[in-house]
């Protein structure tokens, strides 16, 4: 990621700014079992998403991090049961399944004219994961 941001970054500031958007998980702030080189890594994504939002921020490149929850897709259809299901929601404020249509919008939000002042932060979508 840092790689790809560097390689974007000369362009976005010929063209006067852009934005970064990263992808970051809950993963890590749950302290899941049996994920310590995942998690690390995704610990390290928001870290990064902040260090770049202050290096870049003079160009008017914004850079931010999606941290999702669970996310309903094809996948991980397969791996989960109807019970695997409810204990997903029963850990969720909200009690509807995230999808990826929820993701993507936040995403075309955080790449908008909409959140120009929008850098340096972590933006969560998993429904109040308890």
């Amino acid at each position: 990621m840092v790689f790809a941001a560097q390689a974007v970054a000369g362009g976005m500031k010929k063209r006067g700014g852009g934005a970064i958007i990263n992808f970051g998980s809950i993963s890590w702030h749950l302290g899941l079992e049996d994920l310590v080189l995942y998690e690390t890594a995704k610990a390290g994504i928001e870290g990064m998403t902040r260090a770049l939002a202050r290096e870049l921020g003079p160009d008017d490149i914004r850079v931010t991090c999606v941290v999702p929850g669970n996310v309903k897709t094809k996948r991980q259809e397969k791996w989960y049961t109807p019970e695997g299901e409810a204990e997903i929601v029963k850990a969720q404020c909200l009690k509807g399944r995230i999808l990826p249509d929820h993701v993507a919008s936040l995403v075309l939000f955080l790449a908008s004219d909409d959140a120009s002042l929008c850098t340096g932060h972590e933006y969560w979508i998993d429904a109040g994961w308890r």
